[in-house]
């Protein structure tokens, strides 16, 4: 018996649609026991703030250091988001501030007025509370999640990995982010973000346990190609001394 042509792109649809379902569902379902993981979001939602010190070398593509920073970071996540950044160079110091409204730089004794420049600092502001925030806000409305299968990151480290879209899935300028979380823990091994120009493989090389969170201990950043090999490490990040209020 031959079938219906509309019937036979209506299975066709349909067996797509469950195919799709059956992994954001394996996606959705990986970030949950990521959550649980690094500490559940009932600890997380208790949170009022955090502080903590964080060391940046940033090197080149020889392996020289272009720059190191000691940095003191404030993340204020209730009732409303607030962020500072302090930092010294040259023995002058340095001061972000984003009060949930407005930015604010302050060079010495000198207060920096350039848009452009406080939208930059506005941006390093979120680059590090986003790593905070991990895996916690993976699950808010607006991100594209799916499941991409076990991997194998170099060194044959095996992950799950979950792709996500934060934004217009087809807007070129949206980053993509993929997410790579040990098969057994569920901890956060790594991710790889897309960005307009180049790729980033980002590794947790150790966790802060002590506020009863998962928090970064030790983080090292490799510039990769499409595929993930490792042109050269970009950057290490070093954090200590976390405060923690609930």
């Amino acid at each position: 018996m031959k079938i219906p042509r509309t019937l036979t792109l209506y299975l066709a649809f349909l067996i797509l649609s469950i195919s799709c379902s059956t992994r954001d569902k394996q996606a959705v379902n990986i970030i949950e026991k990521s959550i649980e993981a690094h500490g559940g979001m009932k600890a997380w939602e208790e949170v009022q703030s955090i502080a903590m010190v964080r060391d940046i070398w940033m090197f080149d593509e020889a392996g020289n250091t272009e720059s190191y920073v000691r940095q003191e970071n404030e993340f204020r996540l209730q009732p409303f988001f607030e962020a500072k950044m302090n930092w010294e160079r040259d023995s002058i110091p340095h001061r972000v501030h984003f009060d949930g409204v407005t930015t604010r730089y302050v060079m010495g004794e000198n207060e920096i007025l350039n848009e452009g420049f406080l939208q930059s600092k506005k941006r390093d502001l979120d680059a590090a509370f986003y790593v905070l925030s991990k895996p916690f806000d993976l699950l808010e409305k607006g991100k594209h999640l799916e499941y991409q299968g076990r991997e194998e990151l170099a060194g044959g480290i095996p992950v799950e990995t979950v792709k996500v879209i934060d934004g217009d899935p087809s807007d070129p300028r949206t980053d993509i982010w993929w997410y790579y979380f040990d098969p057994k823990t569920f901890e956060i091994v790594a991710y790889k973000v897309k960005t307009s120009d180049h790729y980033s493989l980002v590794y947790n090389q150790g966790w802060d346990k002590s506020t009863g969170l998962l928090l970064p201990a030790r983080r090292e950043s490799y510039r990769v190609d499409i595929e993930g090999n490792h042109l050269y490490q970009r950057a290490i990040y070093g954090y200590g001394k976390y405060e923690v209020v609930r």
